[in-house]
């Protein structure tokens, strides 16, 4: 009975420290979004404006950065087509 127990003692123990892909998408996605932020605000000089990072925010870039036309046509949000066209217009990342 002993080595069971041990065996699932030691099969559990590092279950709470697993990330969650989703969780570990959001925290890359919330870093890129601040970088972006930084260097190409979509608020207004006031600090007006929807939080960086949210759905809002990210259909709200590529109309002021010129990327979708007044239909809203373009890349796909949050593709990997759409975030290079971002990096484009803002002239790269600086990390």
């Amino acid at each position: 009975m002993k080595p069971v127990v041990m065996f699932l003692a030691l099969a559990t123990a590092g279950c709470g420290e697993r990330i969650d892909e989703t969780e570990r998408k959001s925290d890359e996605w919330d870093q890129w979004a601040r970088g972006v932020e930084k260097k190409f605000p979509v608020a207004d000089t006031e600090g007006h404006g929807p939080d960086v990072g949210s759905e809002e925010w990210a259909r709200a870039l590529p109309r002021k950065l010129g990327i979708v036309d007044a239909d809203g046509h373009g890349p796909d949000l949050g593709s990997a087509e759409w975030r290079a066209a971002v990096e484009e217009k803002i002239g790269g990342l600086v990390e």
